[in-house]
């Protein structure tokens, strides 16, 4: 599927096909009136934003959400013309610069609130506000919102364009807090219209919510994960399917007596003659050292146990039961070998982690190769 690049032979390649596959098949679950914003923070979850902002069509994506200003410059500056979206917090020069370049300010508290009233004073200034529904992180808090409101209202060049909040729980099925969380959600708005402020857009669903259908009608709807597929997914008829493959390949292979040591800390001990391959990628990498004599690979379609430590560039694995691995042959770490898979959840399971973090921890020394 992927050609060989011209170095180390350890890369991520991106499916930007199943990448726009997921776009379309969350865009297409979507009521009458709901658009998708998708979310490419933190370099596209480690997948590569620039490359995956260019998948992002304008009749299917609304708007590209980040968390950083210099993540939305980095895609204006790479040509990326849909609208961009800030999650915030931006002080009041990164506002300036931020309206500068055309991207959407969000308003996650009083001080950025107060920011954006000092830069409406000599210009228009358009926001999004964002209201702690009950995760606690950021927002504007109920009891906050008398003075949001005093501050809205005394600046008549600040535009709030848009209304939202996050959710804590909502990819647990049947969670009370969600439920919770959306009742407080529309008592603040309703707060707010009594005060004579509303928005155009609302938004609150994230991947979860989208996945279990919690969307509001005519609600704009923020995808992170679901966008990148950490497993094969069929909910609701929304069929996802992983963006990612993380590949390498043997590069040495050596036989070992019963009772030999494997890495540092001698943590593992071959019980029987075994065949050892090592593999060119490491916790530099982000292959988790958590998954030290017990994370599996792939090879030539079935699954070796990592035996010893995993090391800062180094990996050994157990291919005595699979007599035909030779050198040089394709180990998956993520991705699909003949029959079998490995997911980035069956990792972050292995990791007491999340999806999120195994791919993001995936380094720059590894390349992604798109195709």
């Amino acid at each position: 599927m992927f050609s060989a690049p011209e170095f180390r032979p350890t890369w991520a390649a991106i499916d930007r096909g199943a990448f726009a596959r997921n776009i379309d098949a969350i865009a297409a679950s979507l009521p009458n009136g709901s658009r998708l914003i998708a979310v490419l923070k933190a370099d596209a979850y480690g997948h590569g934003a620039v490359e995956l902002a260019r998948v992002c069509s304008p009749d299917r994506v609304a708007m590209i959400a980040t968390a950083l200003l210099e993540e939305s410059l980095e895609l204006r500056n790479a040509g990326i013309t849909l609208p961009l979206f800030v999650l915030g917090p931006l002080t009041a020069p990164q506002i300036a610069v931020a309206l500068d370049h055309d991207i959407t300010i969000g308003v996650p508290g009083p001080e950025e609130l107060q920011a954006a009233c000092e830069v409406a004073a000599d210009r228009d200034v358009a926001i999004h506000l964002k209201l702690d529904s009950g995760m606690g992180r950021m927002g504007v808090t109920k009891d906050e919102l008398p003075r949001a409101i005093e501050m809205i209202r005394a600046s008549p060049r600040l535009r709030i364009d848009g209304i939202y909040t996050h959710f804590a729980n909502a990819d647990v099925d049947g969670d009370p807090f969600t439920e919770a969380q959306l009742m407080n959600f529309d008592q603040m708005l309703a707060t707010l219209r009594d005060a004579g402020i509303d928005a155009p857009l609302h938004h609150s669903a994230n991947s979860g919510a989208t996945l279990r259908g919690i969307i509001t009608p005519g609600d704009w709807v923020r995808c992170g994960i679901a966008l990148y597929g950490p497993e094969p997914i069929d909910r609701r008829g929304i069929r996802l399917e992983p963006v990612l493959h993380w590949r390498t390949e043997i590069a040495r292979l050596k036989e070992l007596p019963a009772g030999h040591a494997i890495g540092y800390g001698t943590t593992f001990h071959t019980t029987r003659a075994s065949r050892i391959a090592t593999l060119p990628v490491g916790y530099a990498d982000g292959y988790s050292r958590a998954l030290s004599n017990k994370g599996e690979v792939l090879v030539r379609g079935k699954r070796a146990p990592i035996v010893g430590r995993v090391s800062m560039d180094l990996v050994t694995i157990d291919v005595t039961g699979i007599p035909a691995a030779a050198l040089g042959d394709e180990v998956i770490l993520i991705g699909r070998q003949e029959e079998e898979i490995i997911t980035a959840e069956e990792l972050a399971t292995k990791t007491d982690t999340i999806s999120y973090e195994v791919f993001c921890r995936i380094t720059k020394r590894v390349p992604r190769i798109y195709q």
